[in-house]
């Protein structure tokens, strides 16, 4: 294939890090936006626990014994959140033919890694599998998508369930398609990534009353997505967010951070953070144009 993946172990990580489905993002702060004082700020967390089990699960997606990116997953919508990730330049990676899922969230005693389904006990109880999509008319919709991926390794770690979920089509390979080359190129031009990272957040809005895909699987009825980056032209934070229907009609609106945030907290019914309340400088020019 051309690149090695892993070949450093996690050895400087507490031994929490053998896990992907951990209790605490402290684990992979790495992936989320720091501030003033370098401390790792995660979008909000939802509780639901149901004897003893919260169906809301974090995980840091490990892959070839590297942490790539954060996932909050709902397993009761058999859907993730969102997901949480870095941006450091275009990479131009290569995409797997296949889907990985989180073994630990249907076994506890499962593989720490990603890894295929003929690997896991009790497959499917609380995540999505790839039987849900067949012949469904949906994408397996990437939060984190490939082409913002930052090397071969997390690019073909994106290929988990835990970051999909059911896609229209048409909106995923339309709008939304369109939506993240946009944001691609203008943190690629914008953003000063030789000293900083650019942090992206990703996520769904489940359909309420359920949209079922396959009788198991919620199919949202928004998915969203803000980034925060060092503007090297205005010298300061700026983000951008977007959030389009999960459906055929080709919208997508371009808002503020804090527009979204406030719709956010309204579709959840809690008030609902992307960056801690911070990085809340609008561009103030729109970077995505509907062809």
């Amino acid at each position: 294939m051309g690149f090695v993946c892993g070949l450093f172990l996690l050895l400087t990580l507490p031994v929490l890090a053998l896990t992907e489905v951990v209790t605490s993002f402290s684990t992979c702060p790495q992936f989320f936006w720091k501030d003033q004082n370098g401390k790792a700020v995660t979008p909000t967390i939802f509780t639901q626990v149901t004897n003893g089990y919260d169906h809301y699960q974090k995980i840091c997606q490990r892959y070839k014994n590297l942490y790539q990116f954060a996932t909050l997953y709902d397993t009761a919508h058999r859907i993730p959140v969102y997901s949480a990730f870095n941006f450091t330049g275009i990479q131009k990676c290569s995409r797997k033919n296949s889907w990985l899922i989180e073994p630990r969230l249907d076994d506890i005693n499962g593989s720490p890694e990603m890894t295929t389904e003929s690997n896991v006990k009790n497959l499917g109880q609380k995540q999505a599998i790839n039987d849900d999509y067949d012949k469904t008319g949906y994408d397996k919709g990437h939060l984190y998508p490939v082409s913002q991926a930052d090397d071969q390794c997390t690019a073909f770690a994106t290929f988990t369930l835990t970051n999909a979920a059911p896609q229209h089509l048409r909106f995923n390979r339309g709008v939304w398609n369109q939506m993240e080359r946009a944001v691609l190129n203008y943190m690629n031009t914008n953003c000063q990534l030789n000293n900083n990272i650019a942090y992206i957040v990703t996520g769904t809005v489940p359909s309420n009353p359920s949209k079922l895909m396959n009788n198991r699987v919620n199919i949202p009825k928004y998915f969203w997505n803000a980034f925060c980056c060092f503007d090297k032209n205005c010298k300061k934070w700026v983000s951008k967010a977007h959030k389009g229907p999960n459906d055929d009609t080709g919208t997508l609106l371009e808002l503020s951070l804090n527009n979204l945030e406030a719709g956010l907290s309204q579709d959840y019914g809690q008030a609902f953070s992307v960056f801690g309340g911070q990085c809340q400088t609008d561009i103030n020019k729109p970077i995505y144009h509907k062809p």
